[in-house]
């Protein structure tokens, strides 16, 4: 009986590995079977990623080049308004001085011939006309600038004096009435 029985307990631990080797088996497939699941969704996603990479970058590229694009459309703006307040500057100065320069050409212009004007008026007065007959023959000169046969100046309390003396022959020049 005991051999029956090692036989009996032989076989049933022959079937019990016979089962443990099926569920093994069983286990194996299924491992195999999900790891090939995995590997094809891993692929799947590895795919996904590279085409949301892809359109990343793109859209980086895109973000990139309008931002280049705003940058020199910003830069001509920049440079234009600064154009435009130059020549807006240089125009007012312009119209400013202009004006200013004007205005100071009419007062001197003004200032002057008032001057002219008394002058005028002078030259109408009996002195103006001696004046200017003593002009007509050439004795203005001679008697403003001294310069008469003789004559000396020296200073005298703050001016110059003009002295008619004889020459050393003499003889006292003078000069002709008008």
């Amino acid at each position: 009986m005991t051999d029956e029985r090692e036989l009996d307990d032989g076989l049933a631990a022959f079937d019990h590995l016979s089962r443990e080797m099926a569920e093994t088996n069983r286990l194996l497939r299924a491992v195999r079977s999900d790891q090939a699941t995995r590997n094809q969704q891993e692929q799947a996603l590895s795919a996904e990623m590279r085409t949301a990479l892809k359109q990343a970058t793109g859209a980086s590229q895109e973000a990139l080049q309008a931002s280049h694009a705003e940058i020199r459309s910003s830069l001509l703006w920049t440079g234009l308004m600064a154009l435009l307040i130059v020549l807006v500057a240089f125009g007012g100065g312009y119209f400013f001085g202009q004006r200013s320069g004007w205005d100071t050409g009419h007062a001197e212009g003004y200032q002057k011939a008032r001057n002219q004007e008394a002058a005028a008026s002078w030259a109408n007065t009996p002195a103006g006309q001696r004046a200017y007959g003593l002009d007509r023959r050439g004795s203005l000169d001679l008697l403003s600038l001294c310069q008469g046969n003789g004559w000396t100046t020296e200073r005298q309390k703050g001016g110059t004096v003009c002295f008619p003396n004889a020459d050393a022959k003499g003889n006292i020049s003078g000069w002709y009435l008008p």
